[in-house]
């Protein structure tokens, strides 16, 4: 028996119960039932029909039954709870957690069935900025340790990181938020040792329950880590069963240089331009040699190889890495999602489709599913699921910039163009937080100029684009990308030029599929030296398929 847990909503199917905050909320038997299939169902679109046949079994109803039921459910679960998707149906799109009752005889864990925890991102108080991807790493693994205990109700990452760099009263996030408890830290790295200090905070009095500092060799984190965990739990009055601890002290690897590489590529595999795919696949090897059986690592230099060979910058195309990935461990969200990354790259749709389905039943809060599943469903022209998928992916991680910079191509699809100059002006911040700490990032200066484009700021786009081409003046996407945005500004012939120069230099298989979507470049389409350009790349394309 289950119930499910989406802000502060309770849906429990058994008891044929919804409540908010404790009361009960007066919901008919069809909503209700048409609720408790769609959040079964969360992880995909569901179809009219297959809603209808669910709610009304053996009994032929009009389809306006079916509005009348989403109306009454929107009118109790806010108008954003479930998703519109034209053509195809609907989608239940609030964040949840499932929540395992406890049999009624175990006091201990009934009591705090629901403890909602909050883990702040932990601070880097080494001296060295570089350290703050290790910093991030223990946040992120405290916070998906806890998450498989079954009586805990842990804040997602994504919003567990909007507070970082920010000064917190903890009594007051807990208090806005309904939260029991938060845990904060702070982790200091030098040579071969570390300290964590951490605590743990009663929401309610904004006083601490626990609180310790470790002091550890480098090589002993993985044990560390389990020791933070366990330490919290305990000071949670929760008692793990023998598979919850089990799952803690699972990890993907147990070598700490390899575990440390992969948190390096992980900031750069999230940045589409040809040199952080060079440095992400770069890592992800280093990090399989020293650990073969690293099947994260593997799924990471997936995704940088199929996005060089995009670049015409590698011979290969992920696919060996992302089927090892997938040897090692089958029910690998990351994994999953690359190989169908992989698929789309070489055309094969249908099967990227199904694998992109599988990834997300199996983690619809990774970003690594919900980028991929987006930029997919972009190049084939599924513009509404695009922008639900990039949407969450922007809120899944703030250091995102492709994300927030893609979907708004989707916006402008859909005829939505005030979000499209929302969406530019979003990136704009997120890149101009980048260069404020690296002023020579690459992809923060490219999905700068493109957002800069899209808000008519001509001067300081073109600006921009000096600046990048001056970082990396050899790469093909900037050159693509700055040709967008000089569409967009009516540079025709610059554009033209940029693209004339890049699209030889790339794979055509790939770029022929995205700029049939890419409406970045429409001013361009009626054009003669255009569609010369798009007849070379659609014939390269034909013959490498072939």
């Amino acid at each position: 028996m289950s119930s499910f847990r989406f802000g502060e909503f309770i849906l429990a199917p058994d008891e044929r119960k919804l409540t908010r905050d404790g009361i009960e909320l007066p919901l008919g038997a069809r909503a209700f039932d048409m609720l408790c299939f769609m959040v079964e169902n969360r992880h995909r679109v569901l179809t009219k029909a297959e809603i209808l046949d669910a709610v009304w079994p053996d009994i032929a109803v009009e389809e306006s039954n079916l509005t009348v039921q989403v109306s009454a459910l929107r009118k109790v679960l806010g108008p954003k709870a479930l998703a519109t998707i034209p053509g195809r149906g609907y989608q239940f799109v609030l964040t949840e957690k499932e929540n395992t009752a406890v049999p009624a005889t175990d006091t201990d864990n009934r009591e705090t069935a629901f403890t909602d925890v909050l883990v702040l991102p932990f601070t880097n108080s080494s001296n060295d900025p570089d350290q703050e991807y290790f910093a991030d790493g223990i946040t992120e693994d405290i916070i998906t340790d806890l998450s498989k205990v079954a009586a805990l109700s842990v804040v997602a990452r994504n919003t567990a990181f909007t507070f970082k760099r920010r000064a917190v009263d903890v009594a007051q996030i807990a208090q806005t938020m309904n939260l029991t408890h938060v845990v904060e830290g702070s982790v200091r790295k030098s040579g071969n040792r570390i300290r964590i200090n951490a605590q743990l905070v009663d929401g309610s009095t904004g006083r601490p329950i626990w609180a310790e500092r470790f002091d550890r060799d480098l090589a002993d984190i993985f044990d560390l880590q389990d020791r933070i965990t366990e330490a919290i739990v305990t000071a949670l009055k929760v008692r793990l069963v023998p598979e919850e601890r089990v799952a803690i002290q699972s990890r993907p690897t147990d070598n700490l240089e390899a575990y440390e590489l992969y948190l390096q590529a992980r900031y750069h595999h999230t940045r589409l331009d040809r040199r952080n795919f060079e440095i992400a696949g770069r890592l992800a090897q280093q990090a399989l040699e020293i650990d073969p059986e690293y099947d994260l690592a593997w799924a990471l230099l997936a995704i940088s190889q199929t996005g060089l060979f995009g670049l015409s910058a590698s011979a290969e195309h992920g696919l060996q890495a992302a089927e090892r990935a997938l040897a090692l461990n089958p029910d690998l969200s990351e994994a999953l999602a690359a190989k169908a990354f992989v698929l789309a790259g070489l055309g094969r749709f249908d099967e990227a489709f199904e694998l992109h389905e599988r990834s997300l039943q199996l983690d619809p809060d990774s970003y690594d599913v919900r980028f991929l599943f987006g930029r997919t469903c972009f190049q084939t022209g599924r513009h509404e699921e695009a922008i639900l998928h990039w949407e969450r992916a922007t809120e899944l991680s703030e250091a995102d910039l492709a994300a927030s910079s893609h979907v708004a191509m989707c916006y402008k699809a859909t005829g939505q163009h005030e979000k499209v100059l929302d969406t530019a002006r979003r990136t704009l911040m997120r890149a101009e937080r980048v260069l404020a700490e690296n002023s020579s990032d690459s992809y923060a200066l490219i999905t700068g100029v493109s957002a800069l484009a899209k808000l008519g700021e001509a001067e300081r786009a073109k600006q921009w684009s000096l600046r990048v081409k001056a970082v990396d003046p050899d790469d093909p996407s900037i050159d693509y990308n700055i040709a967008c945005a000089m569409a967009l500004l009516g540079e025709t012939e610059t554009a033209l030029d940029m693209l004339e120069d890049c699209l030889p230099r790339v794979d055509a298989v790939t770029f022929s599929v995205w700029i049939a979507q890419d409406n970045d470049l429409d001013a361009l389409r009626e054009l003669p030296r255009f569609q010369r350009l798009i007849r070379d790349l659609d014939a390269r394309a034909a013959a490498a398929t072939a």
